[in-house]
């Protein structure tokens, strides 16, 4: 025989009276309790469940952001901090952001960028915002290094102590989700140098790993120092070579927060990225 429900009063010590369902099953009574303090429980373990869920989080960030080696002058920097000196540096920002919240689909299509132009532009803050993004929404893996560091890293597995081979220290710079190079030209394109960023950013556009450049170069230069055929790589899956040409923040001595200098126009092999496009 089924058990038959009915409705019966139930008192609550702090919410007093209330209708409870209740069955009788062998000779016993199982009533339901009060649904203000089930409410009040299922409220605290969601609250409770959520804020594990946010440490959680913020562990794995630290643990990525650890990792990532990103400049400490640049750490947790977003795209909010950027203030734009004019029009052209608030499209290139907003391709920048663009870039990092499309990211996953980077991952799927490959497409990097080129951040290129005069010192003091905001070409680093940029580039980090991108990758403290990836790594706070998407839990990606990001690694900021330079030209020189990562010529200075393969080199030191030339020595009897090194703990490392030639092959692990080139795949350290492949296996990131995200890699920032920074200071491209400024080795001055020793053929050692070249040789191995070409490497490294050959391998990363095989395995669809996306790559951020970053130069105090303009882009007519670039392809001395990196190569012509590295410089293509970072246009495929709809990435794009964007230039900071605009005079220094730190040379004008102006804070980003006062009046900047005029609009300067988009060059034409910028412009569909900056607009919107991939």
């Amino acid at each position: 025989m089924e058990a038959q429900e009915k409705i019966i009063t139930g008192v609550c010590e702090t919410h007093g009276e209330y209708e409870s369902k209740a069955q009788e099953i062998m000779g016993r009574t199982f009533a339901t309790g009060c649904p203000e303090c089930e409410a009040e429980r299922e409220a605290k373990q969601k609250a409770d469940d959520e804020k594990r869920l946010r440490a959680a989080r913020e562990r794995r960030v630290e643990e990525l952001a650890h990792g990532a080696l990103i400049p400490k002058r640049f750490q947790g920097y977003g795209f909010d901090d950027y203030q734009p000196a004019n029009d052209k540096a608030a499209k290139i920002k907003a391709a920048c952001q663009r870039y990092a919240e499309r990211f996953e689909d980077r991952l799927q299509m490959g497409g990097g960028l080129v951040l290129c132009g005069k010192p003091g532009t905001g070409k680093t803050h940029l580039a980090c915002a991108i990758a403290n993004h990836v790594m706070r929404e998407f839990f990606r893996v990001p690694l900021f290094t330079s030209v020189t560091k990562m010529s200075r890293a393969v080199k030191a597995t030339y020595t009897p102590k090194s703990d490392r081979t030639e092959a692990q220290v080139i795949r350290s710079f492949v296996d990131p989700d995200l890699l920032i190079l920074d200071e491209v030209g400024a080795q001055r394109g020793t053929e050692t140098e070249l040789l191995l960023a070409q490497e490294i950013i050959d391998e990363r556009y095989q395995e669809v790993r996306p790559t951020i450049l970053i130069s105090n170069l303009p882009e007519s230069e670039l392809g001395r120092y990196i190569g012509d055929r590295a410089i293509d790589r970072m246009y495929e899956g709809g990435g794009a070579i964007l230039a900071f040409d605009w005079d220094s923040y730190r040379r004008s001595g102006q804070s980003r927060r006062f009046e900047q200098p005029d609009a300067l126009d988009v060059p034409r092999r910028e412009a569909g990225f900056l607009k919107g496009g991939k």
